[in-house]
């Protein structure tokens, strides 16, 4: 049998192309371990359209738009519906959480090389108007890049191939909170055919856990953040990465995380699946 060569699982965006993904999240917040008389269930259908273009400086950026949002909360015997096109129907907290979010987008700077660069355009993503707060704008960058980190989990750093493992530790900035290290095992499965396309197939799982907030010379500060995820918070999931297009093509991760909310554990179990819809020629139908 024929030796794979390395193979180099990157992203990669290809200006002139406008990528749909269409994600489904669901979330259980088990609040009666916080002495609540139900546990509270979120499911959410979110459809983000990314365009990639060439600038001046021959960076190739990704204009990420969260397009709309249909959501459903269950929580006490009742369900509430949410959509982004009519967001003031829906029940209030899903309105404050989710109100504003269609719409909203940032962009994604990378180098010639396709090596990441910085986040921009973040400003629609900012809270508070013409006057907003030093949190909502780092929490508007710390969401880009969220997005970005998610879409890369469990990709290998360097070329692989099938059989070959790895692992990835990283610390990854979460709006709430604040800096969480997750630590993957990771596997290249094997080359499939997915779709009439042949992708590469990677498993992995791990954990999660809140590390200090740091100042600006690495050391650890004594702030305490009012939610924080525990040691034994876990991870895994597996993704189909489309070795023509340089892309993902469908991606679950699923997670089983013990926040502590001002140092009452609640756990939280949540799936998200996200699917390549299409990747076309931008401006085409």
């Amino acid at each position: 049998m024929a030796q794979h060569a390395p193979m180099e699982l990157k992203l990669q965006w290809e200006p002139g192309q406008t990528y749909v993904q269409e994600s489904d999240t669901d979330t259980t917040n088990f609040l009666t371990a916080l002495g609540k008389t139900s546990d509270q269930k979120l499911r959410l259908h979110q459809t983000t359209r990314i365009t990639a273009i060439k600038n001046a400086q021959n960076q190739t950026e990704a204009q990420v738009l969260i397009e709309s949002l249909l959501g459903e909360m269950t929580y006490e015997g009742k369900s509430h519906a949410f959509d982004s096109k009519n967001p003031a129907a829906s029940h209030p907290a899903l309105q404050r959480t989710l109100g504003g979010a269609a719409g909203r987008g940032f962009t994604l700077v990378y180098d010639a090389e396709g090596r990441f660069l910085d986040a921009k355009d973040t400003s629609s993503m900012v809270m508070g108007g013409a006057t907003p707060d030093l949190t909502s704008i780092a929490d508007a960058r710390q969401l880009a890049s969220l997005y970005r980190r998610s879409l890369e989990m469990g990709l290998p750093k360097i070329p692989v191939r099938p059989g070959d493992k790895w692992i990835s530790d990283e610390i990854v900035p979460f709006p709430q909170t604040g800096a969480v290290q997750v630590k993957l095992n990771a596997k290249f499965d094997g080359i499939v055919d997915r779709e009439g396309r042949r992708q590469a197939q990677i498993a992995f799982e791990g954990v999660m856990k809140s590390q200090h907030d740091k100042d600006s010379k690495g050391r650890d500060l004594s702030t305490q953040r009012p939610v924080t995820l525990g040691k034994d918070s876990k991870v895994s999931g597996h993704v189909f990465f489309d070795l023509e297009r340089k892309t993902i093509s469908l991606a679950v991760f699923s997670a089983t995380i013990q926040l502590k909310i001002e140092g009452k554990p609640m756990p939280v179990r949540q799936q998200v699946t996200t699917r390549l819809i299409s990747m076309k020629p931008t401006g085409s139908p």
